[in-house]
């Protein structure tokens, strides 16, 4: 694995700097394949399973700058307290759990079986988790609920992610396939190349065979559901045992009350006291899939 994390680093750093020539490359490269020598004697072969476990890349040995060493480290610092301030504002027991570096590799997704529609195991993938052992879980919401203002300006204090999908009343299925196909479609074309993953949640969590089939054909890669709900004052859970698990995804429901906006700020609250009771961060879902 170790070998694997060498080699990344120095593309990595290859690519953001101009290429060394002289004699001083020479000596570095000679140093580099000594390494990989020694490495290559000692590690052995790559596990399939270590190229799961989302493991971050080694960092790269570059000698920072002192002046932006300062700087960063003051910037760290103002938002570490502008965090403190809102989980005191907002009664959390601490600031909620930095989540790990985005994983080097991303891992390969399947239809969860539970989840299959009979549309074979090409994509999209229909997830409810995503596969890793990293303790940490997703939270998404409705795009009617993420425009709320209360709840935006509290995610942002806190610094937590969520990822916002589109929210209708039409379950697809219901639907003819021309609507499906522009239902789908559309939406789709509009954030492709803002987004970078091509993920479609289908509204209500309704879909088909037919429905897969459109997105697949849309450019949808992930179908991402949910495993847990959150509403205000509970959590719903798929599983027995009434845990989160690692990879867990988390959608943050705000209910049937009145106060729509209230609800959805004490919905998160109440997913993020549970992730934190359970040892979980929440992390960015688009870096996993």
């Amino acid at each position: 694995m170790q070998i694997v994390r060498f080699f990344r680093s120095v593309r990595v750093r290859g690519e953001g700097a101009a290429a060394d020539t002289g004699p001083a490359a020479g000596a570095r490269g000679l140093a580099a394949l000594s390494v990989l020598g020694l490495l290559a004697a000692g590690c052995g072969t790559v596990r399939g399973e270590d190229l799961l476990d989302n493991l971050p890349a080694g960092p790269v040995l570059v000698a920072p700058d002192a002046g932006a060493l300062r700087s960063q480290a003051r910037m760290l610092e103002r938002a570490h307290a502008r965090q403190v301030a809102a989980a005191r504002r907002y009664r959390l027991p601490g600031v909620p759990l930095s989540p790990p570096r985005s994983p080097t590799f991303k891992p390969f997704l399947t239809t969860e079986p539970q989840l299959s529609r009979g549309g074979g195991a090409g994509p999209p993938a229909v997830i409810s988790r995503v596969p890793t052992r990293a303790r940490v879980v997703f939270l998404t919401v409705g795009d009617t609920d993420a425009k709320d203002p209360k709840f935006v300006r509290m995610m942002r204090a806190l610094d937590v992610p969520y990822r916002v999908f589109p929210a209708s009343r039409r379950a697809l299925p219901r639907l003819s396939p021309a609507v499906q196909r522009a239902e789908i479609c559309g939406p789709q074309h509009a954030r492709r190349r803002a987004t970078g993953p091509r993920l479609f949640r289908p509204p209500l969590g309704a879909y088909s065979a037919a429905t897969l089939r459109i997105a697949a054909d849309c450019g949808v890669k992930v179908v991402p559901l949910w495993n847990e709900e959150a509403f205000p004052g509970r959590m719903a859970y798929r599983a027995r045992d009434r845990r989160l698990h690692p990879g867990d995804i988390v959608l943050l429901r705000p209910g049937a009350g009145r106060d729509r906006s209230a609800a959805m700020v004490h919905a998160a609250l109440g997913a993020l006291r549970t992730a934190d009771q359970q040892g979980f961060a929440v992390g960015q879902l688009e870096d996993y899939v």
